[in-house]
């Protein structure tokens, strides 16, 4: 560590993933009934945006656009709390900024676009379904999930807790951390956690479901731009908690520039989750 004075975890495009934080900005708002008719796309100024396989929603609020991850619903959702909140509740959340490690360490800050770059309508379309120039790294969006499972407190996450002495192993110092901080209320955070445990229940988010267990969360597939072989690479996400009520555990799965990845992100989550119950004394 001693001649190191950034290390970076990269960022990445995030997709559906950003979703809940639209969601958060809609219930401090008030705006948490809102609804839409989904056709299956969304058209704006000239431009079409689509939902996964262009498949019509229907009628849909707030609980039935995450569960089927409505990009429509969330471009309206966002015209409706305007740029600024989104971006606001976006940088409360920790996007758009690097976490220190230590005094000396630190992850990238991603990209959090600025308010002139929204003030396009294409860009802000894109913005609220979690594509264009968002870009966060698996840990920012961590904090993010951990912030809604925690209550509505975000914390700083924290990946070193002391240094050593490299001949002995024993701690010196403990390395200091940025204190936590309320972001959501406490009821925001709660209906967030229902919300999210909908999409596991019975939404796009179903293969995070674990037996005899609740969990809660968001997938995301994010366009990349790259190809290999005439199919498009994508970034794969789930990103949640469990138990859905009451939550131990917060686990963020980005399989990044894939094509056909073998298991679903929320696959991989179940998985995890399981093992760590598992652990757990």
């Amino acid at each position: 560590f001693k001649q190191k004075t950034a290390y970076e975890i990269m960022p990445s495009l995030v997709g559906s993933v950003f979703k809940p934080v639209l969601a958060a900005a809609a219930l401090e708002a008030g705006e948490g009934d809102f609804t839409r008719e989904c056709p299956g796309y969304d058209a704006l100024n000239g431009q079409v945006y689509r939902c996964a396989g262009s498949v019509p929603h229907g009628l849909v609020g707030l609980d039935g656009a995450l569960e089927k991850s409505c990009n429509g619903y969330f471009i309206r959702l966002g015209q409706a709390l305007g740029a600024d909140a989104v971006r606001a509740m976006a940088e409360q959340l920790g996007f758009g900024q690097a976490i220190p490690l230590t005094d000396a360490l630190h992850t990238a800050a991603g990209v959090l676009p600025e308010r002139e770059a929204l003030a396009s309508s294409g860009a802000y379309a894109n913005f609220c379904f979690g594509q264009g120039e968002l870009l966060a790294s698996p840990l920012q969006v961590a904090a993010m999930m951990n912030t809604i499972a925690c209550g509505g407190i975000c914390r700083t996450p924290l990946l070193l807790e002391t240094t050593l002495d490299e001949t002995t192993g024993a701690p010196l110092t403990a390395l200091s951390h940025v204190r936590s901080r309320r972001v959501l209320t406490k009821r925001t955070a709660a209906a967030l956690q229902a919300l999210l445990a909908g999409v596991v229940a019975g939404g796009t988010g179903h293969e995070a479901a674990l037996p005899g267990q609740t969990a809660a969360g968001k997938t995301g597939t994010a366009q990349t731009g790259q190809f290999s072989g005439g199919t498009e690479l994508k970034n794969y996400w789930f990103a949640g908690f469990v138990p859905a009520e009451q939550p131990r555990y917060t686990i963020v799965v980005l399989q990044d520039t894939q094509a056909e990845p073998a298991f679903s992100s929320a696959a991989i989550f179940a998985r995890v989750a399981a093992g760590l119950e598992i652990l757990a004394p």
